[in-house]
């Protein structure tokens, strides 16, 4: 039987004390900006009872249902305490209050513009953020009217003309909306443009020696060609194929024209220096550094390691190529990994001296973090990247002159692609896959692994367009899924390739870390013919395949330095 005692009206019977039972057992409530968080706790023994909430100790209000809406993210502590006449009872709990989540519209669509052949097909994929918040709904409209409420659309025309597309999405937190301005043509507007040596350089002009020649090839855009006509400093040629292998027989400056069907015209200058190679040959001192000394250019696709500050050690402010070069360099100079991020994200390294071909052994090694099974001893992880080298043929310090791929074992093989090219596309959320498609058709997505790598996004932030294209050779990946365990293996290729535990994998004595030796005299011209370098000035790494493994992401090659194996001894 209870006992009381009514003292100075004070009940001291614990049965009649209140109590408080949350609605939410853990006592965690998260809520959105600008959204009412409303807790209803149920109470006991409430009779006359004082309700007092405060907010982080700041006394918020005194009814018994709790509503409060904050304009700001953040972690707060709420209590709610009770008192009547029998006694009184505190409960505390935490609230997490966090951005609202709109829908956000990604489209692999440059300038939001799309030009298209009458009769043609085209499916718009879009993809789209926080499509899984309650009361998600697309709607696309052509011209103001309502066409469609799927999440891809296909646009029809027979008729020339400007059509203007558009989508919405919206969800309880918001809307989102893409507007592309279609352009119906008879005949695909075209272009015909040299390429310049990496992404960075805006100069088209080719450099050589005398009697090395240059092959130059334009890059056309829905241009079908029959025949390729060639002149030189205005003299016709009797080149009429696509790539045109022009040899100077003394220096001087050449201006290359190239015209198709009649149709597009363009030019290029190709200056034969005045030096011989060996005059441009930097020979190595006392004082040479054994690994690279400067990165000039760090630009990887997307990938889960860019841009991140907790396994990628990046600090979040690398937002010009010069910071990530600078970034990139010093881990580098501590044996720490670059990524590549996926198909085509290169680094290109140069030291302070040439590196002469040492016939008979291994010219230079790229140190990566290629492993096998250590249970089978096969399949781990090899994500191969394409090695190309440069001489400073104009003797400018700068990586601008000719790249020559280095044979590999794949080299020649009809599944490997010496021509492919990815364009990538800047997501327009946080959190968000990115886009791509490539110059054979194909298209697909860098996935945003949220579990493991949580920066906002994966695009570069130096890279400051909404799209950049990355081209090169593209080896068939060698991505396989176990089917019983669930694991992946990026299995390794014969030879020729970083990061891949192929046969040309080496061990140094001063450390563990796994390494790729290359030959100098692998260099090959873009036909697959060999030439003949004495020495090189600079290294492209390059991630070779377009490929992914389902939850451990994309295929990146690492970088952790490259060496000049002659200064290693």
């Amino acid at each position: 039987m209870a006992s009381s005692c009514n003292k100075d009206d004070i009940i001291n019977d614990d049965t009649l004390k209140p109590a408080i039972a949350l609605d939410n057992e853990n006592r965690l409530y998260t809520v959105k900006v600008g959204k009412e968080l409303t807790i209803s706790p149920v109470y006991s023994n409430v009779s006359d009872a004082d309700y007092q909430w405060a907010i982080d100790g700041v006394s918020s209000c005194s009814s018994p249902v709790f509503r409060y809406t904050w304009s700001e993210t953040g972690k707060h502590y709420v209590t709610i305490n009770v008192s009547t006449i029998a006694g009184e009872v505190s409960e505390e709990l935490k609230v997490e209050v966090v951005d609202l989540a709109p829908p956000a519209i990604s489209l692999p669509i440059e300038n939001n513009t799309l030009t298209l052949m009458t009769g043609s097909d085209y499916v718009l994929r879009p993809e789209i953020a926080n499509s899984d918040i309650d009361d998600f709904k697309i709607e696309w409209k052509l011209d103001g009217k309502s066409v469609g409420n799927s999440a891809e659309f296909s646009f029809h025309a027979e008729s020339c003309g400007e059509y203007h597309l558009s989508i919405t999405a919206s969800n309880t937190d918001g809307s989102d909306m893409r507007e592309i301005n279609i352009i119906v043509v008879e005949t695909l507007p075209f272009s015909l443009s040299f390429p310049t040596p990496s992404l960075f350089q805006t100069s088209t002009d080719r450099y050589t020696f005398v009697g090395r020649p240059v092959y130059l090839t334009p890059i056309t855009k829905n241009l079908t060609a029959s025949s390729f006509n060639w002149s030189v400093n205005g003299t016709r040629t009797d080149c009429e194929s696509k790539t045109f292998p022009f040899t100077p027989s003394k220096p001087g400056e050449y201006t290359i024209n190239v015209t198709i069907d009649n149709l597009a015209t363009t030019s290029v200058k190709v200056i034969c220096v005045d030096a011989t190679e060996q005059q441009r040959y930097r020979r190595s001192t006392a004082s040479s550094s054994p690994q690279s000394t400067k990165v000039f250019e760090w630009v990887p696709a997307p990938g889960q390691y860019i841009g991140e500050t907790q396994t990628g050690g990046m600090t979040g402010d690398e937002t010009t190529l010069q910071q990530a070069n600078l970034w990139a360099e010093q881990r580098l100079k501590a044996n720490e990994y670059v990524s590549l991020g996926g198909f085509g994200g290169y680094i290109i390294v140069g030291f302070d001296h040439s590196i002469a071909k040492n016939d008979g052994k291994f010219d230079f090694a790229v140190m990566a973090n290629a492993f096998l099974n250590a249970t089978t001893g096969s399949g781990g992880s090899s994500e191969p990247g394409i090695v190309y080298v440069m001489q400073d043929v104009n003797g400018n310090g700068l990586p601008d002159d000719e790249w020559y791929e280095l044979r590999g074992s794949e080299t020649g093989n009809q599944s490997t692609r010496q021509d492919y090219a990815v364009t990538y596309f800047r997501p327009t959320g946080p959190c968000m896959n990115v886009q791509w498609t490539d110059n054979y058709g194909g298209a697909g997505f860098v996935d945003y692994l949220g579990t493991y790598h949580r920066q906002p996004s994966y695009y570069p932030a130096w890279i400051t367009s909404d799209s950049y294209t990355l081209s090169g050779t593209c080896l068939k990946a060698r991505t396989v899924q176990n089917p019983a365990s669930g694991m992946w293996d990026n299995n390794a290729f014969g030879w020729g390739y970083a990061d891949n535990m192929g046969s040309d994998n080496i061990q140094q004595e001063d450390s563990n870390g796994q390494r790729n030796g290359f030959l100098i005299e692998n260099a090959i011209f873009p036909d697959l013919s060999p030439i003949s370098l004495q020495y090189i000035d600079f290294i492209k790494v390059q991630t070779g395949v377009n490929s992914k493994a389902g939850w451990l992401g994309e295929v990146s090659t690492e970088v952790l330095n490259v060496q000049d194996l002659s200064l290693m001894n």
